[in-house]
């Protein structure tokens, strides 16, 4: 398998989308995002929300976590932290909530990954030196270590010796005996003289690091800085690169090249895009569909478990790997209240149900996928394995009640239990149950008429059956609410629609 490793975007979305393509034509199956996807440059948003879609895990960066509102600008200098607060100004709570969701340092298998140093993530050290290396190396016990945050490629290696050698950036493979910190450099804003964007793959089969520079449209970057309503160029590091600074705005002024007039003929004016067969272009995507039985990258926090973004066992199954943006205040949802988006699963033999997310224990027993109807049908051979399907998170206010509801449906065989979980997230980012309830043939306490329209159309006469809840006022710590479905159980157990109301 292929992995990327992309650090240091900086809202430079020439460069990431160059980047991404470059992905693509070397077949990458992963990309890892090692933080600060904004900061300096004019695209923060763009980028947010394409790296969100694209990377399969990210860490939280320094200028990611000033964007979230969870480090002060103080920590920069004059021309960082106007650069930090324009950037801010131009990103919603959402992606403020995105990146509170971010741990601070990433294992996947025989790696270990933190936006800087590794001997304290929360303090973003950077990895300049030998002496730095020395002290990320002691502090994990992988073979190789990465990271990004100070924008230049480099590479520190250990042997027998102990003694910690920084080498020039250069392609290698992976020797018994030695371990290697490895510095992706910056896609958005390098500082090593070299303006072309950097990032490295991985190959765990052949054990090989590849150190990739790839050049992008300078001049496309210079225009989106100008264009920037607030942001003074002179804030944007990367400008001051010779290359960028010179690229031209347009070789020639371009007349208009289209016909006049003409219009095509027999092709349909709409076409259903859910059913688009661009959803198997998975390695063009990023790999963002997650094929059914892929053993699933481990993710684990090495700092606060705020922070937290998965605790994963080897056989864990994440559809897809990230959590998506929460339900912001500001939405009001359906006309019937339903704050949660419609089931929208993939067909065939790459499953995605976004923005929801499934959760296995272990995809060696049990599996996920759409059934003909779009319902999410989970299936086990092992009834001490849990399976969730969680819907994105509503914001909320202390005081607030949140209703929830959903319908399922059990195969005959089934043994075990599949309930409706309401979990409350903290200002903090810790979690509480606030209630959980059995799926029943009885709908006692509620008319088919005060039901969202997505449960109501779920008969129980063809088998649904309804499970609903609704919180106690929230506490003051409250943040967001999460509803899920969820079970450890021996058969098959298919979802068909999930809601979430405010209550006053």
């Amino acid at each position: 398998m292929r992995w990327a490793f992309v650090s240091d975007i900086h809202g430079n979305l020439p460069a990431w989308n160059t980047v991404l393509a470059d992905c693509a034509v070397r077949r990458v199956d992963r990309i890892v995002c090692l933080g600060d996807v904004v900061g300096y440059g004019p695209q923060p948003a763009e980028c947010m929300r394409s790296v969100w879609e694209r990377c399969h895990a990210m860490v939280l960066g320094n200028h990611d976590a000033v964007a979230a509102g969870l480090l002060s600008t103080d920590v920069f200098n004059d021309r960082a932290a106007r650069s930090a607060r324009w950037t801010r100004s131009r990103l919603s709570q959402r992606a403020a909530a995105a990146f509170s969701s971010l741990p601070l340092s990433l294992r996947g298998p025989g790696w270990r990954a933190a936006h800087g140093g590794l001997a304290d993530p929360a303090a973003f050290d950077y990895v300049f030196t030998e002496d730095d290396a020395a002290a990320t190396l002691a502090s994990a016990s992988e073979q190789l270590l990465l990271c990004g945050h100070t924008h230049e490629a480099a590479l520190f290696v250990v042997g027998q010796s102990g003694r910690v050698h920084k080498t020039a950036p250069q392609d290698f493979v992976l020797e018994d005996g030695k371990r290697y910190v490895v510095n992706a450099g910056s896609v958005g804003s390098p500082r090593d003289g070299d303006p072309r964007a950097s990032y490295v793959v991985w190959d765990d089969e052949e054990r090989s690091v590849v150190f990739v520079r790839v050049p992008f449209d300078f001049a496309a970057f210079r225009q989106a800085v100008a264009a920037a309503p607030g942001l003074d160029p002179s804030d944007v590091p990367l400008l001051r690169a010779a290359a960028v600074a010179s690229a031209p705005d347009a070789v020639r002024e371009a007349p208009d090249f289209s016909p006049g007039g003409a219009r095509v003929e027999g092709a349909a004016e709409v076409a259903d895009a859910t059913a688009a067969l661009l959803r198997d272009n998975a390695r063009l995507r990023g790999r963002f569909r997650v094929a059914l039985c892929t053993v699933v990258l481990a993710l684990a926090l090495a700092g606060a478990s705020a922070l937290a973004l998965v605790r994963a066992r080897p056989h864990d199954g994440h559809f897809p790997e990230i959590n998506f943006p929460p339900v912001s205040l500001g939405q009001p949802g359906s006309a019937d209240g339903n704050l949660l988006p419609p089931f929208n699963p993939s067909h065939g033999d790459r499953f995605l149900c976004e923005p929801y997310r499934a959760d296995l224990a272990d995809v060696r027993a049990q599996s996920v996928s759409a059934d003909d109807a779009w319902h999410v049908l989970f299936e086990s051979a092992d009834s001490s394995l849990e399976a969730r399907l969680a819907a994105p998170s509503v914001e909320v206010r202390p005081g607030m009640r949140v209703e929830a509801m959903a319908r399922a449906r059990l195969s005959r065989d089934f043994s075990g239990s599949f309930q409706l979980v309401a979990v409350l997230e903290r200002a903090d980012g810790t979690e509480k149950e606030l209630f959980r309830r059995d799926f029943s043939a009885s709908s006692t306490g509620i008319s088919g008429a005060d039901m969202p329209s997505a449960i109501r159309a779920l008969r129980r006469a063809d088998g649904w059956l309804l499970a609903r809840g609704t919180t106690d006022p929230l506490p003051e710590d409250a943040a967001f609410v999460r509803v899920e479905t969820r079970g450890a159980f021996r058969g098959s157990a298919t979802v068909g629609a999930m809601s979430a109301r405010r209550r006053k």
